[in-house]
């Protein structure tokens, strides 16, 4: 029997999910917002406070280019936009756009109906097992990424 690898199994989980998330719009001449892009609309919607990008590079563990590169895409396709903050004209917070805000309501709702879908069949039990381990392993990675960023090829 063949061991079962981790990284393969939460890279499966990661795609499905993020094609779970992904689904057309039709505000903008059918416009698709893929299940990255939803995640960040929804991570700004709910903020109490502003955003910038760095707050979406660390909350999604995003490097700095692959936040540049969604935000950007996400600006072009009219989702948000940047706009400098009054104490620091180099600061841009990210601004969701009309049309981003009115498409919140249906991410949540696809988060809803996603997170049930997971979790239908798994007992608490086991869910906690689940998220303890997955902290345990984030662990591992975040610890292991700093010593690695320490060392020199």
């Amino acid at each position: 029997m063949r061991e079962q690898q981790i990284g393969a199994q939460l890279g499966m989980l990661s795609n499905l999910l993020k094609r779970q998330m992904a689904f057309r719009h039709q505000d903008s001449g059918d416009s698709h917002v893929t299940g990255v892009q939803a995640m960040i609309i929804h991570y700004l919607a709910a903020a109490k406070e502003d955003k910038f990008q760095k707050d979406v590079e660390m909350q999604f563990r995003f490097r700095r280019s692959t936040a540049t590169g969604i935000l950007q895409l996400m600006e072009q396709h009219g989702l948000l936009r940047r706009e400098p903050v009054p104490h620091d004209r180099r600061l841009k917070r990210l601004v969701l756009t009309d049309q981003a805000l009115a498409l919140d309501a249906r991410i949540r709702e696809r988060l809803r109906a996603t997170e049930a879908l997971m979790r239908a069949g798994i007992s608490e039990e086991d869910l906690d097992t689940w998220f303890r381990v997955c902290g345990m392993i984030r662990a591992n990675l975040e610890n292991s990424q700093c010593k690695s960023s320490e060392e020199t090829l």
